[in-house]
């Protein structure tokens, strides 16, 4: 059974990559998955939701108005929860590691779909929890520290949620297949057979969605409900003084 999306604990982010295991490393993994979808993303303004989406490199991207939006650091300090642009405003929005430490994630997604315009790009990243990063679990004391600290929602899961909001998935990819509890320059051959043999069990992921523009034109009914056909009406049957009129008697009959 799944458990809520809704936490009803917050939960604090990551203010820096630094504050995840080898995120410097994991910065990298990051910033190659994106490079190769910047170039395909188009528009006039970028949001970059977090402290860690505004540490990011975007200069492989056309778009010309970037910033950063978070409530301690960016171009942009106001809360997640309630963005200060205007609804259909933003071409494309990049959020990485948001829904995990977000209280209400679903909020989060309405609040990123209506400053989004149709046809804008939703480049979502997080991690997962069916992967080798499930594998912290197992120690208690790393459920109190980041990333298991937060919730983890599967890749699947946040697709469904994209789907409801009428977006389309154009990728969804894998990176890092590694469990983040040792250094990442261990065991190296390891990590290529894993991407190899089990490409969709990377323990951070990649979504890229558009959002699907709704028609403006309502669809003409085809079709007519008839009445059914009446052979006398009530009306002719009736007399005039409100009784069925009375039958002429036959001379043949007895009165």
């Amino acid at each position: 059974m799944l458990r809520p999306a809704y936490s009803e604990h917050p939960l604090a982010p990551p203010e820096q990559w630094q504050a995840l295991p080898y995120g410097d490393w994991l910065k990298g993994q990051v910033e190659a998955g994106l490079d190769y979808w910047w170039p395909r993303i188009f528009g006039y303004h970028l949001l970059k939701l977090g402290a860690l989406a505004d540490t990011l490199p975007t200069g492989l991207c056309p778009v010309p108005h970037q910033f950063g939006l978070d409530p301690n650091r960016g171009a942009v300090r106001a809360a997640w929860s309630e963005l200060p642009l205007q609804s259909g405003s933003i071409d494309a929005c990049l959020a990485p590691f948001c829904l995990e430490f977000q209280q209400d994630p679903h909020a989060l997604l309405r609040e990123l779909d209506r400053v989004l315009i149709s046809g804008g790009h939703l480049v979502l990243v997080g991690f997962s929890p069916v992967s080798p990063l499930a594998a912290g679990y197992l120690w208690p004391s790393r459920h109190r520290q980041l990333p298991w600290s937060g919730r983890l929602f599967t890749p699947a899961r946040v697709q469904d949620w994209l789907g409801v909001l009428g977006y389309r998935v154009l990728a969804q990819e894998c990176l890092a297949h590694h469990t983040m509890l040792w250094s990442p320059e261990r065991f190296p051959t390891l990590q290529r057979w894993a991407a190899d043999l089990c490409p969709g069990l990377g323990s951070v992921y990649l979504i890229v969605a558009r959002k699907l523009e709704a028609p403006m034109t309502p669809v003409r009914q085809r079709w007519k409900l008839t009445r059914p056909l009446v052979g006398q009406p009530v009306r002719e049957a009736v007399g005039r003084h409100g009784r069925p009129p009375v039958a002429a008697r036959q001379p043949d009959q007895p009165e």
